[in-house]
């Protein structure tokens, strides 16, 4: 019998592949987006089932 696989929105990054990152104080410094380490930028995580 086949595995089945789960497809869900990524609760930490909200399905953006991206978490909320907070913004510098100091204006000028760049943020970079950082991949979600959860569903590793995908923004959706797979549960095998």
């Amino acid at each position: 019998m086949p595995t089945k696989i789960k497809e869900r929105t990524c609760p930490a990054c909200s399905g953006t592949g991206f978490p909320l990152s907070r913004q510098p104080a100091s204006p000028g410094r760049k943020v970079y987006p950082v991949k979600c380490e959860a569903c590793k930028g995908k923004g959706k995580i797979t549960e095998a089932e």
